[in-house]
């Protein structure tokens, strides 16, 4: 049997394909169905699979013609796509019959629907500006890290002498904003942290064990970091702790790790920040090229490719998750679907790149890469190899390559800017100071 598809657009992603099935072509499998249907039929007066095929045939139509639609139709829309792969076209999710009907001695007029890859043109993808602000490593983060480090190490003691800033107070809550609390879970809290607010902090200064106290608690309110509600807390003091933090020297470089000094110490914090970073900024600088490059060259997604990947993340996420409900989920939905239709883009975009930039990674870089992740590890690179044979994916290392070659590329045509919030602040801070 010949067909003869005709393909309509119905957007970027989404075609139509119609057909017909010969009258003699379609009567041939309808009568096949109805001779298999005769054989379970039992008619009074008729041994079973004897009955007359016109009688069966009007009393089961429906039914008949629904065994043969189930039969046939699958096959009339497989020969259909070997048609539709001739002339290029290539359907990426199962077809969806249009409603359809057909009658015994007439042809069969078919259509299904189906989503196809959509026909990326990357006309503006280099050469134009963003707003970025590289992350640095600052004083701060370096000191509190140190802090951390202090903290992990500090000595904890009892303390019967009323508390001060810097002590651990550990309580039971036995009222909140007026109401009883039944489950009495006890909790603690570094003074000076003003995590609930100052009022809370200070209304701890000078607890003892055994006092009950009646503090502020500050809340922000959700989805608003400048609004704040306050209640107030009823609690019992069950231990005041004394914090002794160890001295920040050289003796205590010594005892965090083989640092010869407290300023080696810091050395290598700074490094580790300085990797961290320059991994957020390349990881920024990424996805901020990326999502120009989408804004300035709008492109459908197939909805299939959408829904099957937003479905695939929610099920590994309740599969980790207990005691979810449907009224819980359907809000993370719609964050999934968008999240998967960011990430398919991306995936599209990429290929076009990659067609359009024709980049290539040698041998030796792909073994530089192995390389670099063994001296991460401070392993020997043939160690390394074979420790992680199972886990070190050449192709995978290399498509990373390109990638990153390809950003690269296009990196060095962008016009980074300062972004203009960080401007203003500045300004503003400039003119309070001259106040």
């Amino acid at each position: 049997m010949e067909l003869k598809p005709k393909v309509e657009n119905v957007s970027q992603t989404k075609r139509k394909v119609s057909f017909s099935v010969p009258k003699d072509v379609a009567q041939k499998d309808y009568e096949t169905t109805l001779k298999g249907f005769k054989q379970y039929v039992s008619l009074p007066g008729f041994r079973k699979g004897k009955a007359p095929l016109k009688t069966i045939e009007r009393m089961y139509k429906d039914q008949i013609k629904q065994g043969f639609f189930e039969d046939a139709i699958p096959k009339y829309y497989k020969q259909a796509l070997e048609e539709l792969g001739k002339m290029g076209v290539n359907p990426i999710n199962q077809g969806v019959l249009e409603d359809t009907d057909w009658e015994p001695e007439k042809d069969m007029e078919l259509s299904f629907t189906f989503e196809v890859n959509p026909d990326i043109e990357l006309n503006e993808y280099k050469n134009f500006s963003v707003e970025f602000e590289p992350e640095k490593v600052t004083k701060k983060m370096i000191d509190d890290e140190l802090s951390r480090l202090q903290e992990s190490y500090a000595t904890i003691s009892d303390k019967d002498a009323p508390s001060e800033k810097g002590d651990v107070i550990n309580y039971t809550v036995l009222k909140f904003d007026g109401k009883e609390i039944t489950k009495k879970d006890e909790s603690s809290y570094k003074i000076g942290q003003e995590t609930y607010g100052k009022a809370f902090d200070k209304a701890l200064i000078g607890a003892e064990k055994g006092n009950e106290i009646i503090a502020t608690v500050e809340l922000v309110l959700k989805n608003d970091t400048e609004k704040s509600e306050k209640k107030e807390m009823v609690l019992k003091v069950n231990e005041v702790k004394k914090v002794e933090l160890p001295e920040l020297n050289d003796d205590f470089a010594k005892e965090v790790g083989e640092f010869d000094s407290l300023k080696v110490l810091k050395d290598e914090i700074k490094k580790d920040f300085d990797e961290q970073i320059s991994q957020r900024n390349k990881s920024q600088v990424r996805s901020l090229i990326l999502h120009t490059i989408i804004e300035k060259n709008p492109f459908e997604v197939p909805e299939s490719f959408v829904d099957n990947y937003a479905e695939d993340m929610m099920k590994r996420y309740t599969q980790q998750q207990k005691n979810l409900n449907a009224e819980a989920l359907a809000p993370m939905k719609n964050i999934y679907k968008s999240y998967a239709e960011n990430e398919i883009r991306i995936y599209y975009v990429m290929n076009k790149l990659k067609e359009l930039e024709k980049v290539e990674v040698s041998d030796e870089e792909i073994e530089n890469e192995i390389k670099h992740s063994a001296e991460k590890m401070g392993m020997d690179v043939e160690k390394y190899k074979e420790l992680y044979k199972k886990q070190i994916n050449k192709e995978e290392i290399k498509e990373n390559l390109i990638s990153d070659k390809i950003i690269k590329n296009i990196e060095k045509t962008v016009d980074f800017k300062k972004p203009k919030k960080q401007k203003e602040s500045k300004k503003n801070e400039s003119i309070k100071e001259e106040k």
